[in-house]
């Protein structure tokens, strides 16, 4: 759960980071698309809370978020870029913000397998 804590960190700290530094990068569109971050990383905050009483559904939500998180960034790149360019700065924060969420991804899933392996079936 700790690397899931510091997972959710960084996400809301790359959205505040894009959201507050929107002027200096000179980009396109409204500040508030750079929130997105931070909205994914409240979730993951929200399934670690959840986790200290239900520890399976909290693990399960953790991977769903993240999951969810890849493919929203997926959409979004190609909304951008349409996978020709990464000079876009809002493409690059939503990338930074897409290798989070797979790091999320591959930590959860180790934490599954430990879980099937120590614990009973529901």
């Amino acid at each position: 759960m700790f690397l899931t804590i510091m997972s959710a960190i960084c996400l809301i700290c790359l959205g505040l980071a894009g959201f507050l530094g929107w002027d200096r990068l000179q980009a396109e569109g409204t500040p508030i698309e750079m929130l997105m971050p931070v909205f994914f990383g409240g979730a993951l905050l929200i399934c670690v809370a959840f986790s200290r009483q239900h520890y399976r559904h909290g693990l399960y939500g953790g991977i769903i978020i993240a999951m969810m998180g890849v493919v929203s960034a997926v959409v979004r790149i190609y909304q951008y870029e349409q996978f020709q360019s990464i000079a876009d700065p809002k493409s690059r924060l939503i990338l930074a913000m897409a290798g989070i969420c797979v790091l999320q991804v591959i930590i959860s899933w180790q934490e599954v397998q430990k879980d099937r392996e120590v614990a009973p079936p529901i």
